[in-house]
This record gives structure tokens, C-alpha cells and sequence, in this order.
């Protein structure tokens, strides 16, 4: 039975290369879930920053009718 050499990947400390098949493989120990766990905080973050950009649109839409109400009002003094 031959065993699987590694060789190190040059400026890639957790890689490194499959002697018999040159496939590149990824050494660092990761929790698993960790990718899905970023994706979902980040598709919260974005889900996030959604609405506070539709609150500011609200609120600067108020902001403009209060303006122009007040500028009617000015005028027809």
C-alpha cells in the first residue's frame, strides 16, 4: 500500500499538493457550517440594510410632503 505524499503549497500555508494525483487540497481545520453560517449572517446583514434603506426612503418621502405643505402654507399667507 503506497502512502499519500503532501508537498506544501509555496505562500499557501494551508494548502498543499496530492504527490499521485497533483490535486491541491485545503489543510486548515474549519468547523463544518462555517461557510453557510457566514453566508447566512451576511444575507442578514443585507436583508438588514434593505429595510433601513426603506425606512429612510419613507421618511424622506414625509419629510418632502411636510416641506411642500409648509412652503403651500407660507405662500397663501
Amino acid at each position: 500500500m503506497t502512502s499519500k505524499k503532501y508537498i506544501p503549497v509555496d505562500g499557501h500555508p494551508d494548502l498543499v499538493r496530492d504527490s499521485s494525483s497533483g490535486a491541491i487540497l485545503n489543510t486548515k481545520a474549519t468547523p463544518p457550517g462555517t461557510a453557510a453560517k457566514a453566508r447566512r449572517a451576511k444575507d442578514r446583514k443585507v436583508d438588514d440594510l434593505k429595510s433601513d434603506v426603506d425606512v429612510l426612503k419613507s421618511d424622506m418621502s414625509e419629510i418632502k410632503t411636510l416641506l411642500k405643505t409648509l412652503l403651500e402654507t407660507k405662500n397663501d399667507r
